[in-house]
């Protein structure tokens, strides 16, 4: 049974298995996703990062993740920031990183202490009169797509009062679920709580953070940068406008390396008693 190296990765409380495979494995990684992601039976974690060798030749490596339920994703922002710390330690150099995506090659530079600023592309506001009820209350929904669809909705109320999970389950179309953001407005500062679809309820999401930001600067008259704060912390968003890309800036840390045996269906193999 092979045995592969694996980091232990989080942004904002975001957290991550790492899995460098640029050897290629040929392991199943849906499969690996469920059984590593797994708290109880696994090691746990939001989701799986899965580095390959780029197919663009513009792009230094590729990236890949899956969320906890195998299911694959199209964009990470939290992630993207983990596998640059990555690589500027197995390289043993702090430089400008362009990672191919489901969605094109981002560009990742290093920053100081443990900070990353991330260039997420151009995102796609989807005007619309869309509503949706919260406590027996109209709200206005504001889809955003940086990459991976998202669904705003700006309250009032402590967001601590909202049902996010039965929120998501309204906003998903047509059997697609999509990443619901429940957000109040501090001042010029955003506070959000977010649903990943895939996973649940999550600390913290990079591209949630862009989406619930850029939100706000399209519909609420907010002046970007906006600070963005969210369980496991903060990250900052700058959005000069339509058509012009977003930068997320905020920390990533690599927390510990582990080897674990695992099957060719993707199965952690226990340790023998």
């Amino acid at each position: 049974m092979p045995t592969i190296a694996l980091t232990k990765c989080q942004g904002t409380g975001n957290d991550f298995m790492l899995f460098d495979d640029r050897a290629g494995s040929g392991l199943p990684y849906p499969a690996l996703a469920r059984n590593l992601c797994d708290r109880r039976f696994g090691v746990g974690a939001d989701g799986l990062l899965v580095l390959s060798v780029a197919g663009d030749a513009t792009a230094d490596l590729r990236m890949r993740i899956f969320n906890a339920d195998g299911s694959e994703a199209e964009m990470c922002g939290n992630g993207i920031r983990c596998v640059s710390h990555y690589v500027a330690r197995t390289s043993g150099k702090r430089s400008a990183l362009a990672i191919e995506t489901a969605k094109g090659v981002v560009r990742a530079e290093p920053q100081d202490e443990d900070m990353v600023r991330v260039a997420m592309g151009v995102p796609r506001v989807i005007a619309g009169d869309e509503r949706v009820e919260i406590g027996g209350q109209g709200r206005t929904v504001t889809r955003v797509n940086i990459g991976n669809p998202h669904a705003v909705v700006f309250v009032e109320e402590p967001l601590e009062s909202i049902d996010l999970t039965a929120l998501a389950r309204t906003l998903s179309r047509n059997g697609s679920e999509t990443n619901v953001e429940v957000a109040r407005m501090t001042g010029n500062d955003v506070e959000m709580r977010v649903y990943e679809r895939g996973v649940g309820e999550t600390w913290a999401c990079g591209t949630g953070a862009c989406a619930a930001a850029v939100a706000a600067v399209a519909h609420r008259e907010v002046r970007s940068p906006v600070k963005v704060a969210t369980k496991g912390g903060e990250v900052v968003v700058n959005w000069p406008g339509d058509g012009e890309p977003a930068h997320l800036t905020g920390p990533a840390q690599l927390l510990f390396d582990l080897q674990i045996e695992v099957g060719p269906d993707g199965r952690i193999i226990p340790t023998a008693p």
